[in-house]
């Protein structure tokens, strides 16, 4: 066979890999056990030709080499595990190395490139895991499951994608909004085998996760790496492991829990879990106390009336991030962003609004575009010196067209400190708030003038973490107390620094941005949001706020369903108000003129009992379930039928010149939400939400004993303006733990398994 095809194949009592003894490509990837060939064999024909690497210099994108060579490594005769060394010399500039270890059912790569040049090396590929087989019948069956927007999953990416489509060709990391949150994916026939998908990098570096289609029309999977430091003589030397192993196929649960349990040993997580922690938690309020948030009220005009109405249906306090009107200088959608710090100040939040917050026990946080600048501003000589400057090539579905500021100058820090230590003196904040920012900004800089390596990606995200680090600590000394930061989006580097992210997948389709690139997948359904992210990372911190709704009957019954998923998956729902007006009382609506982007007049009528369905899940958040859904660890949902139900739904919210704007449609989607969860090791609670209009049953196996608990205990919340207390559900079970209870429309049970056995 090695002779017919040119393959090396190299293998052990799981898996067999082969590769091309021409040139190092892989074109053989089998699971021995489960019979599952994972790359396309024809790899003596050239349509299918893989590549074995590629290396990006400023000349562009190249896989051609004068020489390879490869050999095997010394191992012990008595050992599972073979070494592979691979070696590609690229005419007299540059030499590429691969790694290749198998042992068990992982192959772990490591990879460089040397460069004796006077070019640049930008990025290097490898491994490239190419001509990808579907795994059940016409891949029907098949998912991929990324961590782009915290975790989306995609079924029968064959079929669904499209050769050179970007959708997730180029997802940067750390970059949420545009790439990958984590360093993981997987790609799996549900119950019959997949692949798994990492790097194992404790420390930032900039890298690319990739699953699309090739030229072959033939799934693909790639890692590509970052140069740190661009310039002649200067090469490639990830410091890091990417793995690839073998799945069951045990939906995205298995490839997290494999994830995870090298993620939760990472400096991100050393600080232990919000439990852990106990007091010294620095959004103890934002977990606790808070049950609703709101995004974008205006902070330069009254909008008592309405925080007032909010209140009249919802009694818990609300977490209000208010819209960007507040600057000296304009801060808007549409007219621009301040520069230095004479743009910013003084402010001009509007007393009456904080005073009534306040009244509530509600609490707030200013919105800022944080590393946008306006260069032609105040102090606009210093900023454009430290402008942050792209590459020409910039390897994302995301253009990145803002005035961006490098984190890495000494003039970002020094205004990033500055500028929030002040706010914090003259405005007393409860928390801050920061748009466009580590989360969502791809990590790169080619300026060279900036005192940092060009390139420079594990730079950008340390200087970005030292910004936060020192400018919370600012903050914190002038308040007395620490001040919770936020940030649109988020990635797992900062999961030790920032306490609370803004999201809007849980509301698609009627929602915007991140996602927007498979959107007409997310309306058929073919794509879903996932909690990857909370079930990986949740008890460690970084509340999600999430759903970009508003009370108003004209958003449709979608409405019903993401309230109950962002609550049940442990977020806080978010009512949005930056595109369009608020919800009309007595038929009035804030002004147009008043707001910071143009939008439409509506006159849409706030609705109580939308109000009051809010209200049934802010009590709970705030009450029964607090300690799971604050601090509670996520675990895999129990299995049970649950029937289908169409929902309607209406996105206006959103930017005019958007294709999105004033869309509209049909949402299948579960009647019954459900989810699982883990206080410390003291109890669980299994919440199961009823989104529709009719009772529902559910019949389920629950036994407290295979948790090691000993009582079962049940509660019914329904959306009752009364505010009467929950009422307990008897569960009549089998021998077996085999139980059926009913779920009145749109309600909620909550079954807790507590006491330990023995």
């Amino acid at each position: 066979m090695e002779d017919r095809l040119r393959v090396k194949i190299v293998e052990n009592e799981r898996v067999r890999l082969g590769f091309g003894l021409d040139d190092g490509a892989i074109r053989l990837l089998r699971d021995k056990q489960a019979g599952i060939d994972y790359v396309f064999d024809a790899p003596g024909e050239d349509p299918f030709r893989p590549d074995p690497f590629r290396l990006e210099t400023d000349d562009g994108v190249s896989s051609s080499f004068d020489a390879f060579e490869w050999h095997l490594e010394d191992s012990d005769p008595d050992s599972d595990i073979l070494r592979v060394a691979l070696s590609w010399r690229i005419g007299d500039g540059f030499i590429v190395n691969g790694g290749l270890t198998l042992e068990a059912g992982t192959l772990t790569f490591s990879c460089s490139a040397d460069n004796r040049s006077e070019q640049r090396l930008l990025s290097l590929e490898y491994p490239i895991i190419p001509n990808v087989r579907t795994i059940t019948e016409e891949g029907k069956d098949d998912y991929v499951a990324h961590s782009h927007a915290t975790g989306i999953r995609v079924r029968n990416p064959m079929k669904h994608y499209v050769p050179n489509d970007p959708g997730q060709r180029y997802m940067p990391y750390p970059e949420s909004f545009s790439g990958a949150s984590m360093q993981f994916f997987s790609y799996y026939g549900m119950d019959k085998g997949g692949l798994y998908f990492a790097a194992l990098d404790g420390e930032g570096y900039a890298k690319w996760l990739n699953f699309y289609k090739n030229a072959n029309g033939l799934l693909e999977a790639s890692f590509i790496h970052g140069c740190e430091e661009m310039g002649a003589g200067k090469g490639i030397y990830p410091p890091y492991p990417v793995q690839v192993a073998l799945l069951k196929g045990d939906d995205w649960y298995e490839a997290a829990d494999r994830y995870k349990s090298w993620a939760v040993r990472q400096k991100w997580c050393a600080s232990g879990t919000l439990a852990e922690r106990g007091s010294d938690v620095s959004a103890k309020w934002l977990h606790e106390e808070m049950g609703v948030a709101t995004f974008g009220i205006n902070a330069g005009a009254d909008r008592t009336p309405w925080l007032r109405k909010y209140h009249e249906f919802i009694p818990t306090p609300m977490f209000h991030i208010l819209g960007p009107d507040w600057t000296n200088a304009p801060q808007t959608f549409y007219k621009g962003v301040p520069g230095g710090f004479d743009d910013w100040f003084p402010t001009r939040f509007q007393s009456d609004n904080l005073a009534c917050m306040k009244e509530y026990g509600d609490k707030f946080a200013p919105f800022e575009f944080d590393y946008l600048y306006h260069f032609d501003g105040a102090d606009g000589e210093l900023g454009r010196a430290a402008a942050q400057k792209f590459p020409e090539l910039i390897k994302s579905m995301d253009a990145y067209a803002f005035p961006f500021l490098c984190p890495a100058h000494p003039y970002t820090r020094e205004f990033h400190v500055r500028r929030d230590e002040t706010l914090q003196r003259t405005n007393d904040l409860d928390a801050i708030y920061y748009d466009i920012s580590a989360n969502n900004i791809m990590k790169v800089c080619m300026d060279e003038s900036h005192g940092h390596p060009v390139g420079a990606g594990k730079t950008i995200e340390d200087a970005y973490r030292r910004n936060y680090a020192d400018t919370k600590e600012a903050m914190s000394a002038v308040a007395g107390r620490v001040i919770p930061m936020g940030t649109e989006m988020m990635n797992e580097t900062l999961l030790d620094l920032i306490d609370y992210y803004q999201a809007r997948a849980g509301g698609q389709p009627a929602a915007p941005l991140e996602g927007w690139p498979i959107r007409e997948l997310l309306k058929s359904g073919d794509a879903e949001l996932v909690p990857m992210f909370s079930y990986v990372y949740h008890e460690y911190g970084a509340l999600r706020l999430d759903g970009w709704g508003k009370l108003v009957e004209e958003i449709g019954q979608l409405y019903y369903f993401t309230v109950a998923r962002t609550y049940l998956w442990g977020g806080l729902y978010e009512l949005n108000y930056e595109y369009s007006p608020m919800e009309a009382l007595d038929g009035q609506e804030n002004a147009p003129e008043e707001h910071y982007y143009p939008f439409e007049s509506r006159g849409y009528a706030f609705r109580p009992e939308r109000a009051e369905y809010l209200a049934m899940y802010a009590k709970l958040r705030t009450g029964a379930a607090n300690k799971y859904w604050a601090y509670g660890r996520m675990l895999r949902p129990l299995e049970f039928a649950t029937p289908k139900q169409s929902m309607s739904w209406f996105h206006y919210n959103h930017g005019k010149e958007s294709k999105e704007y004033n869309d509209t449609g049909e949402q299948t989607v579960d009647a019954i939400v459900h989810s699982a969860w883990r206080y410390k090791d003291e109890s669980m609670a299994l919440f199961f939400a009823n989104v529709g209009m009719e009772e529902r049953t559910v019949s389920i196996r629950i036994d407290s004993r295979d948790y090691g608990m000993g009582k079962t205990n049940a509660w019914l919340f329904k959306d009752d303006p009364n505010g009467s207390s929950p009422e307990e559900v008897r569960l009549v079970m089998t021998s077996s733990g085999e139980t059926d209870f009913h779920i009145p429309a749109r309600s909620v049970v909550m079954i807790e398994l507590s006491g330990k056995l023995g």
